[in-house]
């Protein structure tokens, strides 16, 4: 199977995901988002697409003009019901391209170790595992979304309330980061 992997910084932001999808014999491709990669690449090719974080807002468009594509690319990845994965800054423009306003969070940024609660909804994928009885997740983020009319609500946290969503059977997006490794909390911290 084939998965592409968009990074916003680094390919180093794929984390453990390029790890274990390699070990579990996936053909990985990591491009980065700034080089208008995405742009080159046909939505429908990959069985699976990632979407990392990144420090930009997808409110900044103007400023990185590259994240107008990459929308593009998930409207039509979600349009043809294919697996898509939105981490952080991958959730959000998941957000948008379903339609929904992505902004600064009014409660600041999310950083550290934090629990998130699973809902009912959410109970019924393999997100239960990331609930506040199971573990505490690495969030980094200050952005926020409104709830896209078509997404399922799947987690909040104490500050957010929108921390996972998915959108039928092949969509899921995360506002925490169960990619992170040492080396991605000390290239962060850098």
């Amino acid at each position: 199977m084939k998965t592409l992997i968009v990074c916003h910084k680094s390919k180093m932001d794929a984390g453990a995901f390029a790890d274990i999808l390699n070990q579990r014999g996936y053909e990985v491709d990591i491009i980065l988002g700034y080089n208008n990669e995405v742009s080159e690449v046909n939505p429908l090719t990959h069985d699976l697409a990632i979407f990392m974080g990144g420090p930009m807002g997808v409110y900044q468009a103007d400023i990185f003009p590259y994240l107008n594509d990459e929308i593009k690319y998930i409207e039509k990845r979600l349009a043809a019901d294919k697996p898509y994965l939105g981490i952080c800054l991958g959730s959000q423009l998941m957000a948008k391209a379903m339609g929904a306003e992505v902004y600064p969070g009014k409660q600041g940024k999310e950083i550290g170790w934090h629990s998130i609660k699973v809902n009912e909804a959410g109970e019924k994928t393999p997100l239960k595992y990331l609930d506040v009885s199971q573990t505490r997740m690495m969030q980094w983020h200050g952005d926020t979304f409104d709830l896209p009319k078509e997404a399922v609500l799947l987690a909040s946290s104490d500050l957010y309330k929108h921390q996972a969503i998915g959108y039928g059977s092949k969509a899921l997006g995360l506002q925490c980061h169960p990619e992170v490794t040492k080396s991605n909390i000390e290239l962060w911290l850098a």
